[in-house]
């Protein structure tokens, strides 16, 4: 993958392990981004395929590749004023469709999603007044709402204090063990 003329990432051939966390660990601006973006189809590599479940997400309709992986960005931006359920709901988005409207399982989601996230008491809160830490578990929520079984979080803990690292992360501890239970 490149970006222009510059090559940042080249001959990369892995395998991420079911059911497992995985970290991508390394220097800043040596292409762990990049590679997240390309893993996401935000970023077309420029030769050869990635392969979920051995199909080229290049050739996946987009729907089901949102509901195959999701992808939450280093700065994710949400509308002011948006509550923190209502960011969670857009996670069920892959899932609606012209015959398939919001549903009673897509609510229970939801729930399930708010509970693991520890966020119930903030359910109704504005994303733009909770703390760095109740954000970013906000927003892992969401992805733990679209129910895939490939989630790719790109530095989820930046820019926290070491307070919230250690929430974000026990959060992301148990994300496996929540998508067995989808």
């Amino acid at each position: 993958m490149s970006y222009g003329t510059r090559q940042v990432i080249e001959g990369l051939d892995i395998s991420l392990p079911s059911g497992q966390v995985t970290a991508i660990v390394g220097p800043n601006g040596c292409g762990k981004s990049t590679l997240l973006a390309g893993l996401a189809r935000l970023h077309k590599p420029d030769s050869g395929a990635v392969l979920l479940d051995g199909a080229d997400i290049q050739r996946l309709p987009t729907r089901q590749l949102a509901t195959q992986l999701a992808l939450l960005p280093q700065e994710a931006m949400a509308p002011e004023g948006l509550t923190v359920t209502e960011l969670i709901r857009f996670g069920r988005q892959p899932h609606q469709g012209w015959l398939r409207q919001w549903s009673a399982e897509d609510q229970r989601v939801v729930q399930h999603a708010l509970a693991a996230a520890g966020l119930e008491q903030l359910a109704d809160r504005p994303i733009d007044a909770l703390s760095g830490g109740q954000r970013q578990r906000a927003w892992i929520a969401m992805t733990i709402a679209q129910q895939t079984p490939l989630l790719l979080l790109d530095e989820p803990t930046s820019a926290l204090d070491l307070g919230h690292q250690i929430e974000v992360f026990e959060l992301v501890k148990h994300l496996p063990i929540m998508a067995a239970l989808w």
